[in-house]
Protein backbone atom coordinates (compact mmCIF):
# COMPACT_ATOMS: atom_id res chain seq x y z
CA UNK A 1 0.00 0.00 0.00
CA UNK A 2 1.41 3.20 -0.81
CA UNK A 3 1.94 6.23 1.79
CA UNK A 4 -0.90 8.40 1.03
CA UNK A 5 -3.08 5.56 0.72
CA UNK A 6 -1.99 4.65 4.05
CA UNK A 7 -2.42 7.90 5.88
CA UNK A 8 -6.28 8.38 3.96
CA UNK A 9 -6.81 5.07 5.70
CA UNK A 10 -5.65 6.59 9.13
CA UNK A 11 -7.73 9.77 8.92
CA UNK A 12 -11.07 7.67 7.93
CA UNK A 13 -10.26 5.92 10.74
CA UNK A 14 -9.67 8.88 12.66
CA UNK A 15 -13.39 10.77 11.46
CA UNK A 16 -15.38 7.19 12.50
CA UNK A 17 -13.71 7.01 16.14
CA UNK A 18 -14.52 10.67 16.56
CA UNK A 19 -17.82 10.25 15.21
CA UNK A 20 -17.90 7.24 18.27
CA UNK A 21 -16.75 9.38 20.90
CA UNK A 22 -19.34 12.12 20.25
CA UNK A 23 -22.05 9.66 20.71
CA UNK A 24 -20.45 7.88 23.60
CA UNK A 25 -20.74 8.80 27.23
CA UNK A 26 -18.41 8.11 30.45
CA UNK A 27 -16.14 5.18 30.37
CA UNK A 28 -16.62 4.53 27.00
CA UNK A 29 -15.96 7.94 25.62
CA UNK A 30 -13.06 7.88 27.76
CA UNK A 31 -11.36 4.52 26.18
CA UNK A 32 -12.54 5.51 22.60
CA UNK A 33 -10.69 8.90 23.34
CA UNK A 34 -7.73 7.62 25.00
CA UNK A 35 -7.28 5.18 21.77
CA UNK A 36 -8.14 7.62 18.95
CA UNK A 37 -5.47 10.15 21.01
CA UNK A 38 -2.80 7.41 20.70
CA UNK A 39 -3.49 6.95 17.62
CA UNK A 40 -3.24 10.48 16.45
CA UNK A 41 0.11 11.06 18.06
CA UNK A 42 1.17 8.00 15.83
CA UNK A 43 0.20 9.07 12.84
CA UNK A 44 1.47 12.88 13.35
CA UNK A 45 4.92 11.17 14.67
CA UNK A 46 4.92 8.85 11.41
CA UNK A 47 4.10 12.27 9.49
CA UNK A 48 6.93 14.41 10.56
CA UNK A 49 9.56 11.62 11.60
CA UNK A 50 9.25 9.43 8.09
CA UNK A 51 6.70 10.63 5.18
CA UNK A 52 7.33 14.56 4.98
CA UNK A 53 11.52 14.26 5.36
CA UNK A 54 11.23 11.45 2.74
CA UNK A 55 8.59 13.89 0.69
CA UNK A 56 10.90 17.10 0.93
CA UNK A 57 14.46 15.15 0.34
CA UNK A 58 13.20 13.86 -3.00
CA UNK A 59 14.79 15.78 -5.78
CA UNK A 60 11.45 16.43 -7.84
CA UNK A 61 10.33 18.26 -4.13
CA UNK A 62 12.52 21.29 -4.26
CA UNK A 63 9.48 23.69 -4.23
CA UNK A 64 7.29 21.49 -1.91
CA UNK A 65 5.78 23.39 1.65
CA UNK A 66 6.66 22.52 4.48
CA UNK A 67 4.24 20.89 5.77
CA UNK A 68 1.66 22.69 8.42
CA UNK A 69 3.43 21.56 11.82
CA UNK A 70 0.89 24.24 13.40
CA UNK A 71 -2.24 22.54 12.27
CA UNK A 72 -0.28 19.46 14.72
CA UNK A 73 0.96 21.43 17.62
CA UNK A 74 -2.68 22.45 17.48
CA UNK A 75 -4.98 19.21 17.62
CA UNK A 76 -1.82 17.68 20.04
CA UNK A 77 -2.21 20.45 22.78
CA UNK A 78 -6.16 20.18 22.47
CA UNK A 79 -5.88 16.52 23.21
CA UNK A 80 -3.38 17.21 26.03
CA UNK A 81 -6.39 19.54 27.03
CA UNK A 82 -9.16 17.06 26.54
CA UNK A 83 -7.07 14.27 28.31
CA UNK A 84 -7.06 16.22 31.35
CA UNK A 85 -11.06 17.37 31.69
CA UNK A 86 -13.81 14.88 32.72
CA UNK A 87 -15.23 13.16 29.94
CA UNK A 88 -18.58 13.88 31.82
CA UNK A 89 -18.32 17.54 31.83
CA UNK A 90 -19.66 19.46 29.46
CA UNK A 91 -17.18 21.56 28.31
CA UNK A 92 -15.22 18.53 27.34
CA UNK A 93 -17.80 17.70 24.47
CA UNK A 94 -17.32 21.33 23.23
CA UNK A 95 -13.45 21.19 23.16
CA UNK A 96 -13.71 17.92 21.77
CA UNK A 97 -15.40 19.14 18.94
CA UNK A 98 -13.43 22.19 18.26
CA UNK A 99 -10.56 20.09 18.08
CA UNK A 100 -12.48 17.65 16.19
CA UNK A 101 -13.20 20.84 13.49
CA UNK A 102 -9.58 22.02 13.32
CA UNK A 103 -8.51 18.14 12.60
CA UNK A 104 -10.82 17.73 9.68
CA UNK A 105 -9.89 20.73 8.23
CA UNK A 106 -6.27 20.10 8.35
CA UNK A 107 -7.30 16.20 6.95
CA UNK A 108 -9.07 18.19 3.92
CA UNK A 109 -5.79 20.17 2.90
CA UNK A 110 -3.57 17.12 3.03
CA UNK A 111 -5.90 15.12 1.30
CA UNK A 112 -7.41 18.31 -1.35
CA UNK A 113 -3.69 20.31 -1.81
CA UNK A 114 -0.76 18.33 -0.45
CA UNK A 115 -1.11 14.28 -0.92
CA UNK A 116 -1.90 15.62 -4.60
CA UNK A 117 0.85 17.37 -5.19
CA UNK A 118 3.24 14.73 -3.63
CA UNK A 119 1.42 12.20 -5.83
CA UNK A 120 2.78 14.07 -8.65
CA UNK A 121 6.11 14.23 -7.74
CA UNK A 122 6.79 10.89 -6.60
CA UNK A 123 6.21 7.79 -8.73
CA UNK A 124 4.33 4.36 -7.46
CA UNK A 125 7.60 2.70 -6.63
CA UNK A 126 8.45 5.34 -4.45
CA UNK A 127 5.02 5.67 -2.57
CA UNK A 128 4.98 2.19 -2.02
CA UNK A 129 8.33 1.94 -0.63
CA UNK A 130 8.05 5.01 1.44
CA UNK A 131 4.51 3.43 2.83
CA UNK A 132 6.68 -0.11 3.48
CA UNK A 133 8.80 2.49 5.61
CA UNK A 134 6.07 4.04 7.17
CA UNK A 135 4.23 0.34 8.47
CA UNK A 136 7.38 -0.67 9.79
CA UNK A 137 8.26 2.55 11.42
CA UNK A 138 4.74 2.45 13.05
CA UNK A 139 5.12 -1.37 14.00
CA UNK A 140 8.11 -0.79 15.57
CA UNK A 141 6.33 2.11 17.59
CA UNK A 142 3.44 0.01 18.20
CA UNK A 143 5.91 -2.71 19.87
CA UNK A 144 7.94 -0.53 21.98
CA UNK A 145 4.81 0.81 23.66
Amino acid sequence: MDAIDILKAEHKAAKKAMAEIADSFGVKRKKLFTALKRELEMHDDIEERVFYPAVQAHPNASAFPAMDKRAHQEVEAALAKLERLPVAATEWINEFKAMQKKLLAHVADEENRLFVIIRSLLSQLELDTLGETMKTTKTKAVDAA
